[in-house]
C-alpha cells in the first residue's frame, strides 16, 4: 500500500488528523478545514476583502467582499423566492462566468446539490442526464432555456438568465433585499453531482461531498505551494472537475484570483496569462497541445510559475517541448478523475528534473493506493495490475447505482499500472483499452510513446479494433504538425526498428483533429468507429 501522507511528509509541512464520519468511514485529512467551500470563501473575504476574486471575459469583476455579498443574496433568493431547500438537486447548465461561480457557492451555502450539466452537450444528451438526476430546479443560460420545457411542465422551477457586460444577471431575480441566513451545508453533506465521461447511457452520477472538495483544495494548495498571491485562468469548462476543484475551489480556498472564459481559445488563454500576470494553470494534454501551437505568438510568459497537467498521460517529448518554450515554469503531472474530486497523484518535482518524468507522481496526502491482481491480491512494487484508491477526496457513492467498482471505500479506477519502490505511480492504460493481439498484451501508451518520438507528430492515439485471426489489432490515429510530411508506410517503416512487430499499428490514419469527449478526453470509442 502506498500512503500519500507518508510520501509527502518529508517534502512539505503537513498537519493531518484522522476523522470518523457518521457512516463509519475513517479518513485522514487536513486539520483546519471549514465546513464547506462557502465558508472557505468567507474566510478569504475576511482576509482579502478588496482583492479580486473572480473576473470573467465580459469584464465583470468581483472583489472577495463583493463576491460574498452576491453569493449571500442569491442563496437567500433561491431559498425564499424559489423555495430551494437543503438536499435539493439543482442543475447548473451555465457557461464559465460569474453566474456559475455565484450559483455554485450559493447552493453549497444552502446545502443543496449542484448537478453539473455540460454546456458542450447536445439536447438529447442532456435529457439523458436529467432523467438520472431527480431535479428540483434548473439554473441555466438563456441559450438552453428551451431545452427544459418538460421540466417546466412538471412543475420544476427553471431559472434562466442572459449575461450582459454591464450587469450581473442574477440581479434580475432580486426584486427585494432578502435577509441573509447562516450557511447550512455540512461537512459530510453532498455538494455536487457530476457525471463521468462515458456515453450518456453509461455515465455514472458521482456524488461528492463538501469534505471531498475541501480536502482536494487543501491538497493542491500544499502540494503546489499556492498562496493568495497566485492567480489562474480556466482553460477548461467550470463544470468539469479540473475547472471546479483544481482551479476555482483551489483559488477561492487560497485567496487567489480566478479569470473565467466562456469558450476556450488557446490564444485568449495565453493573452490572459500574459496581460494579467497569471501564475498557475491546470489543464489536460490536449489543451497544452493547443497552447504549444501558439508559442511563437507568446514566446515569454514570465509570471507563470507552475503548470499542472492531468486527464491523461503526457509524453516525455511534450514535456520537453513545453520546457524549451517556458524554461522558468515548473511542469507537474497529475493523475486523478471525477471520483477523486480531481487530485489522486501529483509529481512533486519539476518534471524535466525528475528521473520519474513519465510517471504520474505520488499519492496526495490523505489518499492510499494499492495495485491488485485479477483476484484482488495486492501486488508488490514493479508489478502491473489494477489501480485502487481510498481516502478523503474519494466520492461518497454513485447515485442510484450498485457497483463492484467501489467496495469498502476502495475505488477501482479502471486503470492498470504499477508503483515503484519509492512510491511513484505509472499508469499504463485503461483496463478496457488494453489490446490483446493473439494473447500478446499491448498497452496503447507503449506504441504512442514511439509515435511521439517522430519529428512532426503532434498527437497520436492508439486503440484496438477487432481482427479475424488475432482477435484484436492495434491501429493509430495521428495529427501531424503543420508542414510535416509523413505517410502510413513511412511511419510503419520507422517503427520496425524500434518495437516488436506485433505492436506496430496495422493501420494508420491521419486527421486534422483528434476526437474528444465533451469532458475534453480523447474519445477512443469514436476513434474505433473511424477504423
Amino acid at each position: 500500500m502506498y500512503r500519500g501522507t507518508e510520501l509527502w511528509k518529508n517534502r512539505i509541512p503537513l498537519e493531518m488528523v484522522e476523522r470518523t464520519l457518521s457512516n463509519g468511514r475513517v479518513i485522514e485529512t487536513f486539520s483546519d478545514l471549514p465546513e464547506n467551500m462557502y465558508e472557505a470563501l468567507s474566510a478569504s473575504a475576511e482576509k482579502y476583502p478588496d482583492k479580486a476574486a473572480v473576473i470573467d471575459d465580459l469584464g465583470r469583476r468581483f472583489t472577495y467582499a463583493e463576491f460574498v455579498r452576491e453569493v449571500d443574496q442569491f442563496a437567500a433568493c433561491l431559498k425564499q423566492r424559489f423555495r430551494i431547500r437543503k438536499g435539493d438537486h439543482v442543475a447548473l447548465m451555465v457557461y464559465s462566468s460569474n453566474e456559475f461561480c455565484t450559483a455554485y457557492l450559493a447552493l453549497v451555502k444552502i446545502g443543496a446539490v449542484a448537478v453539473m450539466l455540460p454546456t458542450k452537450y447536445r439536447e438529447p444528451e442532456i435529457r439523458s442526464l436529467v432523467r438520472k438526476a431527480d431535479l428540483n430546479c434548473v439554473i441555466c443560460d438563456s441559450d438552453f432555456e428551451s431545452w427544459f420545457g418538460e421540466e417546466k411542465k412538471n412543475g420544476i422551477t427553471v431559472i434562466s438568465y442572459k449575461p450582459v457586460p454591464e450587469a450581473f444577471a442574477f440581479d434580475l431575480y432580486k426584486d427585494e433585499e432578502y435577509p441573509v441566513e447562516p450557511s447550512e451545508g455540512g461537512y459530510e453533506d453532498h455538494a455536487v453531482m457530476m457525471f463521468t465521461s462515458g456515453t450518456t447511457s453509461e455515465s455514472k452520477g458521482v456524488m461528492l461531498t463538501n469534505f471531498n472538495f475541501l480536502h482536494a483544495a487543501a491538497a493542491y494548495k500544499v502540494c503546489f505551494s499556492v498562496t493568495d498571491r497566485d492567480s489562474t485562468v480556466l482553460p477548461v469548462p467550470s463544470y468539469m472537475i479540473t475547472g471546479l476543484s483544481a482551479l476555482f475551489d483551489l483559488m477561492i480556498y487560497s485567496g487567489g484570483t480566478v479569470y473565467l472564459q466562456r469558450i476556450f481559445h488557446a490564444d485568449q488563454v495565453l493573452k490572459c496569462i500574459r496581460d494579467n500576470q497569471v501564475t498557475f494553470i491546470h489543464a489536460a494534454p490536449t489543451v497544452y497541445n493547443l497552447l504549444l501551437e501558439q508559442r511563437e505568438n507568446f514566446p515569454e510568459l514570465p509570471s507563470l510559475r507552475c503548470m499542472a497537467c492531468g486527464g491523461s498521460r503526457t509524453p516525455r517529448e511534450k514535456i520537453e517541448k513545453i520546457h524549451r518554450w517556458l524554461p522558468n515554469c515548473e511542469f507537474h503531472t497529475v493523475y486523478g478523475m471525477t471520483e477523486t474530486t480531481s487530485p489522486g497523484t501529483i509529481l512533486p518535482e519539476n518534471a524535466v528534473e525528475s528521473r520519474h518524468m513519465e510517471s504520474n507522481g505520488i499519492p496526495v496526502p490523505g489518499l492510499c493506493y494499492k495495485i491488485t491482481d485479477d483476484d484482488g491480491n495486492e501486488l508488490p512494487p514493479g508489478e502491473t495490475g489494477e489501480i485502487l484508491v481510498s481516502g478523503a477526496c474519494i466520492l461518497d457513492y454513485y447515485y442510484k447505482l450498485d457497483t463492484d467498482l467501489y467496495k469498502d471505500w476502495w475505488l477501482d479506477t479502471g486503470d492498470v499500472g504499477y508503483f515503484t519502490e519509492d512510491g511513484y505511480c505509472y499508469v499504463m492504460d485503461r483496463k478496457k483499452d488494453m489490446i490483446n493481439r493473439g494473447g500478446e498484451k499491448i498497452t496503447s501508451i507503449d506504441v504512442e510513446d514511439q509515435l511521439y518520438q517522430i519529428d512532426g507528430v503532434a498527437d497520436a492515439v492508439v486503440v484496438g479494433i477487432p481482427h479475424k485471426i488475432y482477435g484484436e489489432t492495434p491501429v493509430a490515429l495521428i495529427r501531424l504538425e503543420k508542414g510535416a510530411q509523413w505517410d502510413e508506410e513511412g511511419i510503419r517503416e520507422y517503427l520496425k526498428s524500434r518495437m516488436a512487430k506485433y505492436k506496430i499499428p496495422s493501420r494508420i490514419m491521419f486527421t486534422e483533429e483528434i476526437p474528444l469527449t465533451p469532458n475534453g478526453k480523447v474519445d477512443k470509442k469514436r476513434i474505433r468507429t473511424m477504423f
